[in-house]
């Protein structure tokens, strides 16, 4: 296996992984992997298409990403200014609370209580911090199908 086959392999896992840890670009490690190996064999190696389809990806998950759960909390009634702090929580989340699970805490108790606070109402508080939180789990579910695509997708076409 050449240096550059190897660096593609890890830049894919590192992807897959990073779709649950949300302060690696899983999606971006995945279409750089894909770009990087591509370059190194000439542009031979995967075919053009292939290339195509997994950048389209990639480009796809990094916006699900940044975006998926300020949409989220918005559509569930939360302020643009919530959905700003719930992006400062959930980083702080991973980082204290650790991982996924961290940074879900993390964001859906950042809106429910900033929407309590800010409104009074309960029910429109938990309806945005359930909202926000359905957005984070669902991101990191499309990101998860997205990388594991396009490893799978780059494996069989070396097989094939």
């Amino acid at each position: 296996m050449n240096i550059w086959l190897a660096l593609c392999l890890l830049l894919l896992i590192l992807g897959f992984v990073g779709s649950f840890i949300p302060a690696l670009p899983g999606s971006l490690l995945s279409g750089l992997g894909v770009i990087i190996y591509w370059w190194s064999t000439g542009y031979q190696q995967p075919g053009i298409l292939f290339v195509g389809i997994a950048v389209f990806l990639s480009v796809i998950g990094l916006l699900l990403d940044w975006f998926s759960g300020a949409i989220t909390a918005r559509i569930g009634g939360a302020s643009d200014k919530t959905s700003i702090m719930a992006g400062f929580a959930g980083i702080i989340g991973f980082v204290f609370l650790g991982g996924p699970i961290g940074v879900l805490i993390a964001v859906a108790g950042t809106v429910f209580l900033r929407e309590y606070l800010v409104s009074g109402d309960i029910s429109k508080a938990k309806k945005a911090g359930i909202y926000s939180a359905v957005g984070f789990l669902s991101s990191m579910f499309m990101q998860a199908i997205i990388t594991f695509v396009i490893l799978i997708g780059f494996v069989i076409t070396l097989i094939i």
